[in-house]
């Protein structure tokens, strides 16, 4: 049986990718920041539909990438599926910033990237398997207040696109899922103003997502055969309007 890699696994659109592939029956070692009750009850709720590790640890330091796929080998033989989805938000204008605050949204969203794609690549390689980064759709049109973030999900696509490149010959396929507005804890500071800006003027379906909507896309791209560094966005058609 298949194996997926995932950080970030425990909450939100993480979580909700777990779920999907184990119903699948794809045995999972999840990744966290803390364990706590709401890690367990997850892990128990899953483990009654597959095989599930779990390791807490933050997901940017590359001891943690590299014992997450050793998990991932040493109980279940294989990696077939990496999906990096841990992240955060990075709030404020450039004059907002310090540089620290600048280097630590690298670090969350795209060395921690780096660090458990060269974990998993010689894995990935022995049968192919596909990765899937977690991008925005603040990476891809200019949003107010949040340089970082916005730098941080516009370098995802490229990188997912060099990566494809360089590791098809060896069954490697990388891309990026977009979410728009989905409804986790990411968003729970939203002012009843600001949602029913996004509701009545942003967002074309004139509804938030949920992260079932984004899992139903990512299974698409982490087990469709012949799609690689494509980036898909799952917005309501926010990122496409004009006006």
């Amino acid at each position: 049986m298949e194996v997926a890699v995932i950080t970030g696994g425990t909450r939100g659109i993480g979580a909700a990718i777990a779920t999907a592939l184990a119903h699948r029956k794809v045995r999972l070692v999840l990744n966290g920041r803390n364990d706590g009750d709401e890690v367990r009850n997850l892990v128990s709720e899953l483990s009654v539909l597959t095989d599930v590790k779990f390791l807490a640890g933050d997901a940017s330091d590359q001891s943690i990438a590299n014992a997450l796929i050793k998990e991932a080998t040493t109980h279940f033989g294989r990696v077939d599926y990496v999906v990096p989805a841990a992240g955060g938000p990075n709030p404020g204008k450039i004059t907002d910033l310090s540089f620290d605050q600048w280097s630590d949204a690298f670090k969350v969203h795209v060395h921690s990237v780096f660090h458990l794609f060269r974990a998993a690549q010689p894995a990935l390689a022995e049968r192919g398997g596909a990765v899937l980064m977690i991008g925005s759709v603040a990476g891809k049109r200019g949003c107010p207040g949040t340089v970082a973030y916005q730098s941080v999900k516009g370098a995802l696509p490229q990188m997912a696109r060099a990566l494809a490149r360089d590791h098809a010959h060896e069954g490697i396929r990388v891309n990026v899922i977009e979410p728009g507005i989905i409804r986790t804890r990411f968003h729970a500071a939203m002012t009843q103003e600001a949602e029913r800006n996004n509701l009545d003027n942003r967002i074309p379906l004139h509804r938030f997502g949920t992260p079932e909507n984004v899992a139903s896309a990512a299974l698409e791209l982490l087990t469709n055969p012949f799609i690689t560094g494509e980036t898909l966005a799952i917005d309501g058609g926010m990122s496409m309007r004009m006006v």
